[in-house]
């Protein structure tokens, strides 16, 4: 019998459907998480070490200025998100912590004068010697009410333990993120403040050495000079460089240790090359060489 039913009305056997294949999850490069890691650590331990820095604890405040620093460098490098923020707060923190550890040290260091025995009070006035006159004290240089404000300024940096050039401290008067004072009141605070320049250089470069970030002797020298850094004259970084006690074996190795503690892995020829890279820390080949034995590369 003829098949009568419509071509549209019959039915035709449905295909088989193929299983769906299992979804992949998303996975993300360890690599740029790690990178995140970096940027996210330095911000972190630099807020926590400008927090330090205020208090009698700002050593500590230092240390983790220092380490925020080191990490926020590395991130850079290898372009970790929020490298730059976590660079800045470092370098803020340990700025903080030295201004404030030298603050601190020196109240804790001041003490009353004694109080004379009542046995002294009462000899009598014949018998004591006369004192002999002290010797006049300067005048007090004579400027308008904002030169001697600049003045004012200009003095506690100076005393702050930091370390600042005429050209730093000027700028540090003069800037609208500082004090704001007019550039002809500043010039003359600087001209009147009675810098020891030599004094000063040395003292950044002591701060430097302290920060357990490890200099070099080239390298030191190049901070206290650079335009972005100490705007010290050559002459004075030197001075601060040869009386600044340091013993660059041992700065070698502070950079040999912060580099190995980094997690980006060196060789003893990789470690030293870094060390003595003219665009790195520009130790000489003895004191990196020095370094990797101490850090276990032999």
């Amino acid at each position: 019998m003829t098949d009568t039913t419509p071509p549209d009305e019959r039915t035709t056997p449905a295909a088989p459907v193929p299983p769906e294949a299992p979804a992949v999850p998303e996975t993300k490069p360890k690599k740029e998480k790690r990178k995140a890691g970096l940027g996210t650590w330095a911000r972190g331990l630099g807020i926590i070490g400008i927090i330090f820095a205020f208090t009698p604890a700002a050593g500590f405040g230092i240390f983790l200025g220092v380490v925020a620093l080191a990490l926020g460098i590395i991130g850079l490098r290898r372009k970790a998100r929020s490298a730059r923020t976590g660079t800045i707060l470092g370098a803020l923190a340990l700025i903080l912590g030295i201004i404030f550890a030298n603050v601190y040290s020196n109240h804790s260091s001041s003490s009353p004068a004694p109080a004379a025995s009542s046995a002294a009070s009462s000899a009598p006035a014949a018998a004591a010697p006369a004192p002999a006159a002290a010797p006049a004290a300067p005048a007090a240089p004579a400027g308008t009410a904002a030169q001697l404000q600049a003045l004012a300024a200009a003095k506690g940096y100076l005393t702050s333990g930091i370390g600042f050039s005429q050209a730093s401290l000027t700028a540090q008067l003069t800037s609208s993120a500082g004090n704001g004072f007019a550039p002809a009141d500043a010039q003359w605070a600087v001209d009147n403040a009675g810098a020891d320049w030599n004094a000063q250089a040395l003292k950044a470069a002591k701060g430097y050495l302290t920060s357990g970030m490890g200099f070099s002797q080239a390298s030191l020298t190049a901070q206290l000079t650079s335009s972005a850094g100490n705007q010290f004259t050559p002459p004075q970084a030197d001075y601060a460089v040869a009386n600044s006690g340091a013993d660059w074996n041992a700065e070698a190795v502070k950079a040999a240790k912060s580099y190995m503690s980094s997690g980006m892995g060196f060789s003893r020829q990789s470690l030293i090359a870094q060390l003595t890279s003219s665009a790195g820390n520009q130790f000489t080949a003895p004191q990196a060489e020095y370094a990797a034995d101490q850090v276990g590369l032999k």
